[in-house]
C-alpha cells in the first residue's frame, strides 16, 4: 500500500492543531511560545538490551540557586539499564524547539545534561551546550558537545569498551490516533511506518517546492523570507550547492547533516537554491529544506540542523558597500566576523567573491522579493 502524501499531511496538520489546543508548554521554562515534541519513546542502545534511565529520586531533592543542591547528583544520573518500557524513569521527552530532552517523570526544568565523566538531569540552562541533542536519520541520539565523536557519551556509560552502541529513539505510544504514526525527534514532523516506498517517487530527485512547515523550531515565528537565491561566483558559471539527496514518501527525507556545501556549474536544480532569512540571517537550501543551515563551523562549510537561539555558526550576511559599483556590495560574510569569510572560501578550493543572484523577476525582467542587502522589497510583483 503507497502511503498518498496527502493523507500524511492531514496527520500532521490534526496533530499540530492537537497540540495548539492542548496548550503544550510543560517544558516552555525559557518563553511562552508553544512547544512541538516527541512524547512518550526510550532510548535504547543498539544491539543490546540496555535503556538509559534516571537514578531513584532522593527524597526531599530541590534547586538550590539555579542548580541541584549536591545531595542531590546520585539520583539524577542517567545510566544504562535493563530495558523495561514500563518503568516511567525509562521514558522520555524530545524538546524539538530546543533540542533537549526531559524525563517524562522529573521536573520541567531538569534536562539531560552531557557532563564530563557522566550524564545527569540538570537544571536547564538556555546557552548550554551540554544539553542540545540531536537524532540523526537513523534515529541515533547525539550530543552537541561530541560533535567530532558523536559515540563521545555513550562511552562514559560503558567504559569498559571501545565500541560502543549507539543510543537509539525507541517509539512506544502513538499521540496521533494512529498507533504507526509518531512524531519523529530527527525530523519534527509525523513519521508513519509500516507503509511501503514508491520505487517511482524514489527516482524523484529535485524538489518543486519549499517544504515551509509554518512554524520555526529554533526561533520565534517572526520571519523575512528572501524569494529564491542562487549564491557562486557567476563570472565563472560556479554555484554553490548541495549533494542531492532523495525525499522518500515516508518521511526519511532528510539525510544533509553535515553534507559538505560544493561547487558545481549553475543549472537551475533545487541542491543550488536558497532563500536568506532576513530576521535569523540564516541560509536554507531547497533541496534540504527548513530543518538545516548553512554553517561554517570548524573550518567545515556545511549544512547543519538549525541550532536553536542565535548559533554563530549559522549567522550569514551579503556585504552593503558603499553603492551598487562597490566591488564587495552583496558578498556573503559569515556573521562573527566578517574577515574570516575568506576562510570559507578556501574551504570551497576556488578563490571568487561569493554573491547572490535573485532568481524571482517581475514583468519587466528586474529583480522582484526582499533584497538579501537591506531587506526592502524591491520590483513590481505583489508583496
Amino acid at each position: 500500500m503507497i502511503f498518498n502524501s496527502a493523507y500524511r499531511s492531514l496527520y500532521q496538520v490534526c496533530f499540530y492543531l492537537l497540540i495548539m489546543i492542548s496548550g503544550n508548554h510543560a517544558y516552555g521554562v525559557d518563553d511562552d511560545k508553544p512547544r512541538v515534541h516527541a512524547n512518550n519513546f526510550i532510548l535504547k542502545q543498539k544491539d543490546t538490551a540496555q535503556c538509559l534511565v534516571v537514578m531513584e529520586e532522593l527524597e526531599g531533592c530541590s534547586s538550590e540557586e539555579n542548580r541541584l543542591i549536591d545531595g542531590c547528583v546520585n539520583s539524577n544520573r542517567v545510566v544504562l539499564e535493563e530495558c523495561n518500557e514500563q518503568n516511567s524513569e525509562q521514558r522520555w521527552v524530545f524538546d524539538f524547539q530546543n533540542k533537549r530532552i526531559h524525563s517524562s517523570q522529573r521536573r520541567a526544568d531538569l534536562c539531560l545534561t552531557r557532563l564530563s565523566k557522566s550524564l545527569s538531569m540538570d537544571i536547564c540552562q538556555p546557552t548550554s551546550l551540554k544539553q542540545l541533542w540531536f537524532f540523526n536519520q537513523q534515529d541515533h541520539l547525539f550530543s552537541r558537545v561530541d560533535f567530532l565523536d558523536s559515540l563521545a557519551f555513550v562511552k562514559l556509560l560503558q567504559s569498559n569498551t571501545d565500541t560502543p552502541s549507539p543510543i537509539t529513539f525507541n517509539f512506544i505510544d502513538s499521540e496521533t490516533g494512529d498507533d504507526q504514526c509518531y512524531l519523529s525527534p530527527f525530523t519534527g514532523r509525523v513519521e508513519c511506518s509500516g507503509f511501503e516506498v514508491d520505487e517511482e517517487a524514489l527516482q524523484q530527485q529535485e524538489v518543486e517546492f519549499w517544504s515551509w512547515l509554518g512554524y520555526w523550531p529554533w526561533q520565534p515565528k517572526q520571519i523575512k523570507l528572501t524569494e529564491d537565491l542562487k549564491l557562486g561566483d557567476f563570472r565563472n558559471n560556479h554555484c554553490l550547492a548541495v549533494t542531492q539527496c532523495h525525499v522518500d514518501s515516508v518521511g526519511q527525507y532528510d539525510c544533509f547533516g553535515g553534507v559538505k556545501v560544493q561547487v558545481s556549474a549553475c543549472q537551475s536544480v533545487s541542491h543550488q537554491t536558497w532563500r536568506y532569512d532576513l530576521v535569523s540571517k540564516r541560509l536554507f537550501n531547497k533541496q534540504a529544506g527548513e530543518q538545516f543551515c548553512l554553517s561554517w563551523l570548524s573550518g567545515k562549510f556545511t549544512l547543519e540542523h538549525c541550532l536553536p537561539g542565535n548559533a554563530v555558526s549559522q549567522r550569514w550576511y551579503f556585504a552593503r558597500g558603499k553603492g551598487n559599483k562597490y566591488a564587495e556590495r552583496g558578498q556573503l560574510r559569515w556573521f562573527s566576523n566578517s574577515m574570516e569569510h575568506y576562510n570559507y572560501i578556501k574551504a570551497l578550493d576556488f578563490d571568487p567573491i561569493v554573491k547572490f543572484e535573485i532568481l524571482n523577476k517581475d514583468s519587466q525582467g528586474k529583480d522582484c522579493g526582499y533584497d538579501p542587502i537591506d531587506g526592502l522589497w524591491k520590483g513590481l510583483c505583489s508583496n
